[in-house]
């Protein structure tokens, strides 16, 4: 799935849409008309110009509703923001020791071989990692892992070099 924007006109005046269609259509031949209701002379309009649109009614996109074939309006997702904070670890984590946590962790020293850490949110590691690290947030930054078990998101990461950013659908080298 990708996100894209799009640019929507609004449609409030049927007698101006018609004289601006007629004026700049090659303008607007690729762009989506927003109509805040129903108006079956409107749509007929659009169809017969091959231009397309959308339909909100005051609750959002009106749902599950098929306005054009190409063009099937999915009823709006409500979309919850977590918030989750950030601890840093300034220290070497030894072995023996064992941070479970649900917030983005940071470590800017080593992971010492038979230390666990367990995370769901966004792991970074700015040190050589030689212990067990399990991510289950979207992102993983990991400078240096030759030694270490690393997973991300179920999947694990094989030695690592040089500073690299792990996310769900790709791998990118920082440095």
């Amino acid at each position: 799935m990708r996100q894209k924007s799009i640019r929507v006109f609004e449609v409030d005046d049927f007698e101006r849409l018609k004289s601006v269609v007629e004026s700049k259509y090659e303008l607007l031949k690729n762009h989506f008309f927003l109509l805040k209701e129903r108006n079956r002379e409107i749509e007929k309009f659009l169809k017969e110009k091959g231009l397309k649109f959308l339909i909100v009614n005051e609750e959002g996109f009106t749902p599950c509703r098929e306005i054009m074939p190409q063009i099937k309006v999915i009823e709006k997702e409500i979309i919850k923001e977590v918030k989750k904070e950030t601890i840093i670890y300034d220290k070497i984590i030894r072995s023996g020791e064992e941070i479970k946590s649900d917030n983005n962790l940071i470590f800017l020293n080593r992971i010492n071989a038979g230390a666990k850490i367990i995370c769901s949110g966004n792991v970074e590691i700015y040190a050589e990692c030689e212990g067990f690290v399990d991510c289950k947030g979207d992102v993983l930054i990991v400078k240096k892992n030759q030694k270490g078990t690393i997973f991300f998101k179920g999947e694990e990461i094989k030695e690592v070099e040089k500073l690299t950013l792990f996310s769900k659908n790709f791998k990118k080298v920082l440095q």
